[in-house]
């Protein structure tokens, strides 16, 4: 008697562990069908994403609006739309022709530098290899930089292909930052009662970090721009405007961007000789070092904070994957995934 109810205890264990493993096979097997699909479908959850940081950033601009001024959430979103377009729209009318202007200018004074540089280089020996089995050209070192402007307008195709997507993804913007709280209540009502409250509030987390982070971005990227375009225009280097610009769009690239910016400020200045480069040089890292020490955690101390080391891998994998796009939304997607991760293991609100 006891020796049967032994092997029914061991059959049942047997059955147990048999179902257990099949269990894990289905996990293993639906984890690898959902990496498979968002591989394959990478470009268009990017896409998607980057609407989502629009409507998360005109959310941030109507809540403060609606602090201001005693209107309701419909007024105040209409009146963050308009006033955006029309920046936009006079940004364009009115520094558009400037801009291309000083970026073709620079894009010269580049390619001269270059060119000094690299006839330096081969006066002392040193070649960079090059596809055509001799070096790679200044010009093709320059378009690197900063493209031509002539041939910015030349690709009418992949324009309009960009254009589409860009539009789709300022649609997804507009309507989900109209009405949040409906698709809440959408993404509510596919979760089970017992998990709903939980979901929820790690979404809300992650929607409040992004929130913070994109209103600390824009600040930084403003600042950093009119600085550093003023101070190049105080010391007369050429085309900084365009270099301001360039450099407030990259600090949007956590610590890679800044690296980045030098590059085409310190060519700009080397034609005004090496003194104008080290102060040139000098004042941009003084910026970056206001910027980083000082502004941003001021604007962004609800914000999760990223290791260097962390953010720099980051940017380096998604850049790898998914080139320019990713790189450029490597730092929101890792802090919204790093907000999802500690709120769902620890459930603190507080620890991130």
């Amino acid at each position: 008697m006891a020796e049967a109810e032994r092997h029914d205890d061991a059959s049942a264990e047997c059955g147990a562990c048999q179902h257990s493993r099949l269990q894990l096979i289905l996990l293993a097997l639906a984890f690898a069908s959902g990496a498979f699909l968002a591989w394959q479908t990478a470009g268009t959850l990017l896409m998607i994403f980057g609407g989502l940081l629009l409507a998360v950033l005109l959310d941030a601009a109507t809540r403060g609006l609606q602090h201001l001024l005693p209107l309701g959430r419909g007024a105040c979103f209409a009146i963050v739309c308009t006033l955006s377009a029309g920046m936009i729209l006079m940004g364009i009318a009115w520094g558009g022709y400037t801009i291309v202007q000083e970026w073709d200018a620079l894009h010269r004074v580049l390619t001269s530098q270059l060119k000094g540089i690299g006839d330096r280089l081969a006066e002392m020996g040193v070649q960079t290899p090059g596809p055509r089995g001799g070096r790679i050209t200044d010009e093709q070192i320059a378009s690197i930089l900063l493209p031509d402007p002539a041939g910015l307008f030349g690709q009418a195709r992949t324009a309009l292909g960009t254009a589409g997507d860009v539009l789709l993804m300022l649609f997804i913007g507009f309507f989900v930052g109209l009405n949040p709280a409906a698709y809440r209540r959408g993404l509510a009502s596919l979760i089970p009662r017992s998990r709903r409250c939980v979901v929820l509030g790690i979404v809300d987390d992650m929607a409040e970090t992004l929130r913070w982070w994109l209103v600390g971005q824009v600040v930084t990227i403003v600042v950093v721009a009119l600085s550093i375009a003023l101070a190049l225009m105080a010391l007369g280097t050429p085309g900084a405007l365009v270099l301001g610009l360039l450099a407030g769009l990259l600090n949007f690239i956590p610590y890679l961007g800044a690296f980045v910016g030098a590059v085409p400020i310190a060519l700009a200045a080397s034609s005004q000789g090496s003194t104008m480069v080290f102060w040139v040089i000098a004042i941009y890292l003084l910026i970056q070092i206001i910027e980083g020490y000082v502004l941003t955690p001021l604007v962004q101390r609800r914000t999760v904070h990223i290791q260097p080391a962390h953010a720099l891998g980051m940017q380096m994998l998604m850049g790898t994957l998914f080139g320019a796009v990713g790189i450029a939304l490597a730092a929101p997607l890792q802090a919204v995934l790093r907000v999802a991760v500690i709120r769902s293991s620890t459930g603190d609100a507080d620890q991130a």
